[in-house]
């Protein structure tokens, strides 16, 4: 779907390969090659899967390793003169070492070191070994031997997620004490007891004959999953006991407010052998290295693709303080997949609990984890991690299959940009930045994870039109979210996709009401983006989650689709969690389930204050009470989901933009949803924008439901593949989106629909002339004017020879038209139309040549620039430069040219269109500027301003509803 990614030079880095290209002439396949280091020269080097590290890393003897490269990049990024590339040739890239970078793999003098995709070839950075030699052990379960002597968690077969064995139980109690002294170990914060174990019916947990000690047990809450392990299992008092490991068994039922780990309730038990009985199951025997899998159906033991992941991270890319970073280097079409995770470790135990989000415990301590400074907790691995960086890029890669995060920029990351990823199947969080540790930076104290002078907020950061999808669905991680940021300054969450999570969408800040002097988090953006389908598992959070002040904050035009109802748990569509305060969240538009508790979650609860919430659109409008010195507008409910206008652009507007379009799966988003993403309710012949099909090929149209033959008319209009508006039907009623193609097949329709209100008269089947005809005569050279309807749908048509002219009189071409156009038929060769003014011998203000087109209403249009041409006058067409029956006017129009000012021009081409409408609607929604001659030419009801009523008027004008402005 997105393999082969290529990545964009920028414009600079284009003018020297240029440049090269008159200079060097050793050339290959269509690259430059390099072997010397010259002034103003980029150094490449060449790494391929096939190569070897002791080659020279040229096309032709290309690196085996990354970590090759990355070598010999050292050895000449001291004092940078270009840039250096890096290309990594298609193929599986197996790791089985984190590969690290430090400062001094750096990009220097402002120049950018790039690891990035040959054209046109697929590197992928793997984690995994591939299992073969499979073996029948019974049935549908086959066999195989891997080389391996620690616990697997995470196994991939064809390029899906396979589960551990598992089943679903009842927890009778806990089983005997462990106990806790403060200070006995560097975990032991404080003194306390917890339950050593886990009773179970006998009935329901069989007896365990293999690796007990690879067993674990998940609980949930409402917001919050936890994963314990066990060190065997007994049995006593006439129950099943799984033991837990300690001290982890004991810290994960320490978190307070219900999330913590019980010994009561519904457990599910996973890693047992005696549970492997379901497709698409797994279970690794470490004692005798043997891979068990149940195929799925459809599956082929012969051709399976089975990888077992054999490290936790990629990519470890780490500065030593904040004053020594890794700078500048850019990752570029890579696509990143396979890792393990086996939990984390305190004391020689392992297991994942926490209060919520992507984190865990690291030791022991009662139920108010606020009193730690968050200092109890830390951040899971990801398969790429960053610390101490500025610059750091990941630009149009994939990142799949992970066993914790996706991207983890933890620690004093700045001015990084995460653009264009697809990122899918992450166990935990898709993307986390910041730490939760982060209240305040240097504070100091011995259980601080960075020390002062390495501890550093996450500042300027982009995450921009990326997808996320299938993230934290992973059992015992529901609490994560697709985005996870805590303390951050300056992030910019814009135009992602996010959908199908476990628990929120998009997470921000991190506090609570509980340190209201910190000024780690402000100044952030998530704004534009579209979230589908979260809260699938897991409630009481929102789309998107705020926790914490965050003074200067937006969260503005964001399109949510998919929040459940509130059933074991509260559901909302935005949530504004505890001490939230300091954001405008304005023009969000939620298409949410009527059950939710509440549209957005700003009930006066949790110490919350200072919220600005305006012009909220959802299908359900329930707001609790406005909390201190805040403003918020009751939601506006639209039950159908079928948005106004400007409601609909913002669905519109949201998620990926056009030029990322390639990273979206046509199975999670079909072209006709992309096009045309959210329910719309406008007026006829209202201007619907769009996105571009993709190929300029195809046909765009508004259509009734259930249409199959298509053409133009007061029900159905059409528009280009590649357009960016489409004019809504004339006539009331409902329509579909649909997408044809040049052969004529209908090959998709949207899911939302058009619901068109009132009615217009529809303009004629083919453009006519805007201007006034008060009559038509025929003046004779030789065989005279005939005229006749054409078959075609046209009217008035002239059937002259050489030298015929026609005639029309009494024309207002007001403030002066731009350009001529006719359809015309030229039996032969074709010739030129004269457009004359007021007499035959009369001024020549425009010559429209008049091209062959083969025949008797064999159309061709032709076109002309017209001059001096304003007011009323009576207009001549003469044809000349041909003979015989040559010419067939099916229809002219002039394209109304405008004042001595150019009104309504807004790109100097001489013509007032489309085109012009859209710059006009872009300078109003602040995307790009008009200024200049084109500013005064906007305002086109000259009253000293441009604003939407001069958008108005451009589109009447369009529309030919008024002949001027």
């Amino acid at each position: 779907m997105v393999n082969g990614i290529i990545g964009i030079m920028t414009k600079r880095h284009m003018i020297v390969i240029m440049a090269l290209l008159f200079t060097v002439s050793v050339l290959s396949a269509g690259l430059l090659f390099i072997n010397t280091v010259n002034a103003a020269e980029p150094i490449t080097y060449y790494v391929s899967p096939t190569g070897s590290d002791s080659n020279t890393g040229t096309i032709d003897a290309p690196f085996k390793t990354i970590a090759k490269a990355r070598d010999v990049v050292r050895t000449v990024n001291g004092n940078m003169k270009s840039d250096i590339y890096v290309y990594l040739r298609g193929g599986t890239y197996n790791i089985t070492e984190t590969i690290t970078f430090g400062p001094q793999d750096s990009g220097t003098n402002g120049y950018r070191i790039y690891y990035m995709a040959y054209p046109g070839e697929t590197p992928v950075l793997s984690g995994a070994t591939k299992v073969t030699g499979w073996t029948r052990h019974n049935g549908n379960i086959y066999k195989a031997k891997l080389n391996r002597s620690t616990k697997l968690r995470n196994l991939y077969v064809n390029d899906q997620r396979a589960s551990m064995t598992s089943k679903r139980v009842t927890a009778r109690g806990g089983h005997g004490t462990y106990t806790v002294t403060a200070g006995q170990a560097p975990w032991a914060w404080t003194s306390g007891s917890k339950s050593d174990g886990v009773r179970y019916d006998m009935s329901e947990v069989p007896e365990i004959t293999r690796n007990k000690d690879d067993l674990e047990i998940v609980n949930g809450t409402t917001w919050n999953e936890n994963i314990v392990c066990t060190r065997d299992v007994i049995t006593a008092n006439g129950y099943r006991v799984l033991l837990l490991q300690q001290p982890y068994g004991a810290i994960a039922q320490t978190p307070g407010w219900g999330a913590a780990f019980t010994t009561s309730g519904t457990h599910t038990i996973y890693n047992a052998f005696e549970f492997l009985n379901s497709p698409g199951q797994f279970y690794f025997d470490k004692t005798e290295q043997m891979l068990y899998y149940y195929l799925r159906p459809g599956e082929n033991i012969e051709t399976i693709d089975v990888q077992a992941p054999m490290v936790e991270k990629l990519i470890e890319i780490a500065g030593t303080s904040t004053s020594n970073r890794v700078k500048n280097i850019t990752f570029q079409g890579i696509t990143f997949a396979y890792t393990d995770y086996n939990l984390v470790e305190v004391g020689g135990s392992r297991g994942k609990s926490t209060c919520q989000a992507a984190q865990g415990f690291i030791a022991f301590f009662n139920d108010n984890w606020h009193y730690t400074k968050y200092d109890l907790v830390d951040t899971l691995p990801g398969m790429i991690n960053l610390r101490n960086c500025d610059s750091i890029d990941f630009i149009e890669n994939v990142i799949k299959h992970s066993g914790a995060d996706g991207i983890s920029m933890v620690n004093d990351v700045i001015n990084c940009k995460i653009i264009g990823n697809y990122i899918t199947d992450i166990t935990s969080s898709g993307i986390t930045v910041g730490h939760p540790q982060h209240v305040y930076i240097g504070d100091g104290g011995s259980r601080a994870k960075f020390p002062s002078g390495v501890e550093g907020v996450c500042k300027n950061n982009t995450i921009s039109n990326n997808v996320l999808y299938d993230i934290s669905m992973v059992p015992g991680f529901g609490g994560c979210a697709g985005i996870t940021a805590y303390f951050v300054e300056g992030l910019e969450i814009t135009h992602n996709h996010v959908q199908k999570t476990a628990y929120n969408g998009i997470h921000l800040g991190w506090g609570w009401c509980n340190f209201k002097d910190s000024t780690t988090c402000k100044n952030n953006t998530i704004s534009y983006n579209r979230v589908v389908d979260t809260l699938s598992r897991l409630h009481d959070s929102g789309a998107i989650y705020t926790i914490g002040q965050m003074p200067g904050t937006n969260i503005n035009e964001n399109y949510v689709k998919g929040i459940p109802p509130a059933t074991y748990g509260p559901t909302y569509g935005l949530h504004n969690d505890e001490g939230t305060a300091y954001i405008i969240e304005n023009d969000n538009v939620l298409n949410i389930d009527p059950g939710v508790k509440y549209t957005i979650n700003c009930e006066d609860f949790g110490e919350k204050h200072d919220l600005t919430i305006l012009r909220t659109y959802a299908t359900v409008s329930k707001m609790g009470k406005n909390p201190p010195n805040s403003r918020i507008d009751p939601p506006v409910a639209v039950p159908d989901n079928v948005w106004p206008l400007r409601q609909y652009n913002v669905c519109l507007n949201s998620g990926i933009q056009d030029e990322y379009r390639k990273i979206m799966p046509e199975s999670l988003l079909s072209t006709p949803d992309y096009v045309f993403p959210a329910s719309c309710a406008a007026e006829a012949a209202s201007i619907i924008n769009i996105r571009s099909s993709g190929d300029p090929s195809n046909t765009v149209w508004f259509a009734p439901p259930g249409t199959t033959t298509f053409v133009e008319g007061a029900t159905m209009t059409k528009a280009a593949g590649d357009a960016t508006s489409i004019i809504a039907p004339y006539t009331a009623g409902t329509y579909k989106l649909y997408i044809v193609n040049s052969q004529g097949v209908k090959i998709g329709e949207s899911e939302s629909i058009l619901r068109v209100s009132g009615s217009v008269n529809p303009p004629p089947k083919e453009p006519r002339s805007a201007f006034t005809r008060i009559e038509a005569e025929s003046y004779n050279g030789q065989s005279g004017i005939q005229t006749e309807n054409c078959s075609e749908g046209g009217m008035d048509v002239g059937y002259i020879e050489n030298g015929d002219y026609v005639v029309y009189k009494n024309i207002d071409f007001g403030k002066g038209a731009a350009s001529f156009k006719a359809r015309v038929a030229s039996a032969t060769s074709g010739g030129n139309i004269e457009l004359r003014i007021d007499s035959i011998d009369g001024p020549v203000v425009g010559i429209c040549p008049v091209a062959g087109s083969g025949g008797w209403q064999q159309w061709v249009d032709a076109t002309c620039e017209v001059s001096g041409l304003k007011g009323v006058h009576d207009l001549y067409l003469k044809f000349t430069g041909g003979s015989g029956y040559l010419l067939n006017i099916n229809w002219f129009t002039f394209v109304e040219g405008n004042n001595d000012e150019n009104l309504g021009d807004l790109n100097d081409d001489g013509k007032v269109n489309s085109t012009d409408f859209q710059i006009l609607k872009k300078h109003l929604l602040r995307i790009t500027l008009l200024t200049g001659k084109n500013l005064s030419n906007a305002d086109l009801n000259k009253d000293g301003k441009v604003d939407s009523s001069d958008l108005s008027l451009m589109k009447r004008y369009l529309l030919q509803i008024i002949p001027t402005f």
